[in-house]
């Protein structure tokens, strides 16, 4: 693809770092999933961290085994369910640390996971996040090795599908799947957090693009490697999934995408909600949340269009570089990504 630029070998120098990380990880009522995610994360090598739990109002005894079995975490108890967005922002309000790490309450980083994922930020002050190789639990497929997006401003996870043993290189990529990545504190004053009113999904793809509009890069780190359950708090295609994947993209849209480029790909865009509709409606039908998605994506274009103006106002690139990131919806790149995705869809 057009925007995958080889890097250099990195020079390991985690080793010898003192920067804190803080570690965030956001939790929903997944008191039998966050054993083994903490366990992970406190056997990391890399010693300067901190882990910062965050509870979103679960109904289950999950906050009691985080502090009865963990105490050496963080705990933050939220009493409502504030999203995905809330959760994390709500972590990054108490953490100390340069560079905020956001790991899923399902996900079991390895070892190095921290330490590998440390070393891009630390050798190149442009990078501003890295994105991990994150493998689906139980098979040999990735889940994601980086983000991409589409010219219709759909974000996807390169590699999903494919064989373990691929993305074994270091490279440039658009952006970092939230499951399991790393972010630059001074990106994220620059830039702001997570986008609150995304709640859940496509606010990693948001803050990846307003990233990239802003001048920094982003690093795909094929040894920071991380175990994903892949769905296993919202599920993958349930009524919450279709709603917010299909409102959120919508937003992505609105906020990032040049003016020049929307004209450009406008027909790819069409494209795409057909193909949304005979996806979801038609063939899955999921009428209800869909349509619900789209309308209230509509009601509240007031609210993105201030953010967009926010946003295009401080961009930093070229259109022709946005450009260069993006995959046409007509390509075989990303007609193999979506024969991949529906042979992983039943895990």
């Amino acid at each position: 693809m057009r925007h995958r630029v080889p890097l250099e070998e990195i020079k390991s120098c985690a080793e010898t770092s003192t920067k804190e990380v803080s570690i965030i990880v956001v939790n929903w009522n997944g008191e039998q999933l966050i054993d083994e995610c903490l366990k992970a994360l406190f056997c990391q090598t890399y010693p300067h961290y901190e882990v910062i739990f965050v509870d979103n109002g679960s109904a289950d005894f999950s906050v009691s085994r985080v502090r009865q079995h963990f105490p050496q975490a963080k705990v933050v108890e939220l009493s409502t369910n504030t999203g995905f967005s809330g959760g994390n922002q709500a972590g990054a309000r108490i953490a100390r640390g340069e560079f905020l790490a956001l790991v899923n309450n399902d996900a079991r980083p390895d070892k190095a996971w921290l330490q590998n994922l440390l070393k891009p930020m630390l050798e190149d002050e442009r990078v501003g996040f890295c994105s991990s190789k994150i493998v689906i639990e139980a098979t040999a497929k990735i889940n994601s090795a980086g983000g991409a997006i589409t010219s219709s401003g759909v974000g996807y996870d390169r590699g999903l599908g494919e064989a373990t043993g691929q993305y074994n290189h270091s490279e440039f990529v658009f952006g970092a799947c939230a499951a399991a990545a790393l972010y630059r504190r001074k990106m994220l004053d620059e830039i702001g957090f997570l986008d609150e009113d995304f709640f859940l999904y496509c606010e990693d793809v948001d803050l990846s693009f307003r990233a990239q509009l802003a001048g920094w890069k982003c690093v795909y780190v094929p040894t920071a490697i991380v175990s994903h359950k892949w769905q296993a708090t919202a599920g993958r295609l349930s009524d919450l999934h279709v709603y917010y994947h299909n409102r959120n993209l919508e937003f992505v849209w609105i906020k990032n995408m040049p003016a020049k480029l929307m004209l450009r790909y406008a027909h790819h865009k069409i494209g795409q909600e057909l193909m949304d509709i005979f996806g979801y409606c038609i063939r899955r039908g999921k009428w209800r949340p869909f349509l619900r998605a789209k309308l209230d994506a509509i009601r509240m274009v007031p609210i993105m269009l201030k953010k967009r103006a926010a946003i295009q106002r401080t961009k930093k690139v070229s259109d022709d570089y946005i450009a260069s990131l993006l995959t046409p919806i007509f390509s075989e790149t990303f007609r193999k990504h979506k024969r991949l995705a529906r042979l992983v869809s039943a895990f």
